[in-house]
């Protein structure tokens, strides 16, 4: 990558006209919708990627009204398949206060932790490596 996208990437994106902008000043319900729609996006691109195998993965995005509180998947379901409507919004102690369904919480234990050490992260994604990594890069089986 060439230096000065690592100096300036503001920059770089502000200097672009082709590629998307963010949005403008969002009230607070415009910015949760916004991050539900993009935590759910992000959720079907794992899973159609092959990253929503089992229940190794994580994505979460902060609330933008309430910065305790996360946006996360239902445990056991489908990346492939979560819609904003299937989301959860879980407080700091990994209870659920708005939607229905059981939460991973081991995945909770490892995001409220990033959250909570980082209070300008909206967003932490994460996947365990295994059989969607060897596709990915073509690794060869184990042996």
């Amino acid at each position: 990558m060439p230096t000065n996208c690592i100096s300036r990437p503001a920059m770089v994106v502000a200097d672009n006209p082709e590629l998307p902008q963010p949005p403008g000043a969002l009230s607070i319900e415009e910015e949760r919708r916004l991050r539900q729609r993009e935590l759910a996006a992000t959720f079907r691109l794992f899973g159609r990627f092959g990253f929503g195998e089992g229940v190794a993965g994580h994505v979460t995005a902060r609330d933008p009204e309430h910065p305790n509180c996360y946006w996360v998947n239902p445990f056991g379901m489908s990346f492939s398949q979560i819609r904003v409507s299937d989301l959860l919004l879980v407080n700091e102690h990994g209870q659920v206060v708005q939607g229905r369904g059981p939460v991973n919480y081991a995945g909770f234990a490892i995001h409220s932790a990033v959250h909570r050490a980082r209070p300008d992260v909206i967003a932490a994604a994460q996947r365990r490596t295994g059989r969607s990594l060897r596709r990915l890069v073509q690794l060869p089986p184990p042996v």
